[in-house]
Order: structure tokens, then C-alpha cells, then sequence
């Protein structure tokens, strides 16, 4: 079989016909024909057994697949994110002087209170973050599986090819070489001619049984190539989504988190609303000390800024990413139910 080429992709019931007729001068197929022996029935029943049961067993492994996906018990974790991220409270970090003049106004009290809500949050978060990386690890498992099956699938209707070309080659000697021979004898009043012409046209019915029976198998394999091909590629879009909105960018969003607490924490240790005023007074107008502080105000305005994005980022990767399992379900349960009339 290795001069066929031939991809599950290309493999419709059109393409089909023209893999027949290739198989049809393939030396392998013409040596499993010859080998068809018309008088063992046993062997004629069994003949593309192998290949169908093993595609059957395929099924159920892609049945399964559709069904259970980690993708799809996600709603509670995403419920879970959803409330992290709206705790947030940009006004946390508002532009310095403003955050300064609260500041320096608040009571230690309630700042206390807002670092024990974001270390809280990022604890939260990050755990949060762990089951999306094992959320993107069972999706890039689902894919190796289903790419393991998209070879099998390949393999097995290729197999089911052989024996239906091969058996149909059979049913044709048969009724055109045989049972024409035997008729003719038969008229002439062999009888034995005519026992043996009863059993061809036994025989002729058992093989066109025998591979009504394989196309269906095939079909079977014919059908289910672009359903593989359809949860591959809705796997890879969750697991694109998944990595670009959550797991690099959670981590991200956490370390900004805790480098604008620890800042706060540390300018709030640091410096007093009297302090400030006495430097002021002291040096005036653009001090050393005055420079300083503004560095400080546009690093802290671009930590709020980097937080923000990042916040955006998540929670548009959301709503994004619910919108595509959602499109994922439905084409999912359209495959299942697919799959499911194909067992019966």
C-alpha cells in the first residue's frame, strides 16, 4: 500500500471511487482475491473482520472523547476568575497624586485591610491559574489522542478498502466466470452443474453481503475523519485562548499585583504626609526629593497602566473563550449524535 497516497482530509464518498480503482491494479489486492477460497464460508464471514472490529472500538474511544472534555466542566472555575477580577479595583491604584492624597489620609487600619485583599486575591488567583494549566495539558492530551486516531482512522478504512475491493473482485469472477460456466452445464442437464450452480449463487449473495456489510464499516471511517478533524481544531482554539489569556497572563497580572502592594506597603512605611511637607518647604520647587517623587508617581502610574491591561486581557479572554466553547458544544453534540447513529 505504500505507492497510495492518500489523506483523511482528501477522503470523501467521491474520492473514494478513485482510491477503488487504484486499489483494483494494486498487486496486494489481486493476491488477496486469488485467495479468497468460495468453498469455506467460515473464511468468507470472517473476511475484513479484523479491520471493523478495531474501527468500532475506534468509535467508542472518539464517543468518549466528545463527551467528557475538560473544556466543558469549566464553568465553575470561570465563575471563580470572574469574581477574582471584579474585586479588583482599579481606583486601588489610581493616578499618584490622588493616590497620595489618600494615602497619606487613610488610616493604617485601612490600608491593612486593602494588602490583605490583594494578597488574598493573588493566593486565590494563582490556584486559579494551576487549574488552567491543567486545563491546556488535558486539551494537548485530547489532541495527541485524536491525532493517534486520525491515523487509525486512516489505516482502518484503507484496510476495509482492501477486502471490499478484493471481495468485490471475488463476487465478479463469480458471476461472471463461474456461475455463467455452470449455468450452461446445468442447461445441457449436468446435474451436479446445477448443484454446483445453486451454490455460486449462494456464495455470490454471502459476498455481496459480506461487503454491504464492510461499507458500511467504511463509511463508518469516512464519516468520522472530519469529525477528528473538527475537535482538533476546536481543541487548539481553546487551548490558544487558554494560554494567551490565562496562563501567561495570570502570572503576569499577579507579579504587577503584588509589586504595586509591596510599593504601596513601602511608601506608606517610608514617608508621612509631614515629612512630604517639611521637604517641600525646605528644598522648594523642583528638589531633588520633588524629582524623585515623580519618578515614583509615573512608575507607579505605569504599574496601574501594565495592571489594567492585564485585567482587559482576562477578562475579555472570558467572555472569548466561553464564546468559543460554547460554538465547540454545539458542534460537539452535532458529532456525538453522529457518532451514535453510526454504532446502530
Amino acid at each position: 500500500m505504500s505507492n497510495i497516497s492518500l489523506s483523511l482530509e482528501q477522503l470523501t464518498p467521491e474520492t473514494a471511487a478513485a482510491v477503488k480503482e487504484q486499489l483494483r491494479d494494486h498487486v496486494e489486492i489481486q493476491q488477496i482475491a486469488n485467495q479468497i477460497n468460495i468453498k469455506n464460508q467460515i473464511e468468507l464471514m470472517a473476511l475484513g473482520k479484523e479491520p471493523a472490529t478495531k474501527l468500532a472500538k475506534f468509535s467508542d474511544q472518539l464517543l468518549d472523547i466528545v463527551t467528557r472534555s475538560a473544556s466543558f466542566e469549566s464553568n465553575t472555575l470561570f465563575k471563580q476568575l470572574e469574581t477574582l477580577m471584579l474585586s479588583f479595583d482599579k481606583k486601588d491604584f489610581a493616578e499618584q497624586r490622588g493616590f497620595f492624597k489618600k494615602l497619606f489620609a487613610r488610616k493604617p487600619k485601612n490600608d491593612d485591610d486593602l494588602f490583605e485583599k490583594y494578597n488574598v486575591l493573588g493566593r486565590d488567583i494563582e490556584k486559579i491559574h494551576y487549574q488552567f494549566v491543567l486545563m491546556e495539558e488535558e486539551l494537548a492530551k485530547d489532541n495527541r489522542i485524536l491525532a493517534r486516531l486520525y491515523n487509525e482512522d486512516l489505516t482502518y478504512y484503507l484496510e476495509l478498502e482492501k477486502y471490499i475491493v478484493a471481495t468485490d473482485m471475488k463476487l465478479h469472477e463469480v458471476q461472471t466466470t463461474l456461475i455463467p460456466m455452470y449455468e450452461k452445464q446445468g442447461e445441457a442437464g449436468n446435474q451436479v452443474a446445477k448443484m454446483e450452480l445453486n451454490r455460486l449463487q449462494a456464495i455470490a449473495e454471502l459476498l455481496q453481503q459480506k461487503i454491504d456489510e464492510l461499507e458500511k464499516s467504511r463509511m463508518v471511517a469516512i464519516i468520522t475523519a472530519p469529525q477528528i478533524d473538527m475537535l482538533r481544531n476546536g481543541n487548539s482554539e481553546l487551548i490558544e485562548q487558554i494560554n494567551g489569556a490565562f496562563v501567561k497572563t495570570i502570572p503576569v497580572f499577579k507579579m504587577g499585583l503584588m509589586n504595586a502592594v509591596n510599593e504601596r506597603r513601602q511608601q506608606l512605611q517610608s514617608q508621612s504626609a509631614s515629612a512630604f511637607e517639611d521637604r517641600m518647604k525646605q528644598f522648594g520647587g523642583a528638589s531633588k526629593e520633588a524629582v524623585q517623587l515623580s519618578t515614583a508617581m509615573a512608575q507607579q502610574s505605569s504599574t496601574t497602566q501594565s495592571l489594567e491591561e492585564m485585567w482587559d486581557i482576562i477578562v475579555s479572554g472570558i467572555a472569548n473563550y466561553q464564546h468559543l466553547r460554547d460554538e465547540q458544544t454545539i458542534k460537539r453534540q452535532q458529532a456525538e449524535q453522529q457518532l451514535l447513529t453510526l454504532r446502530h
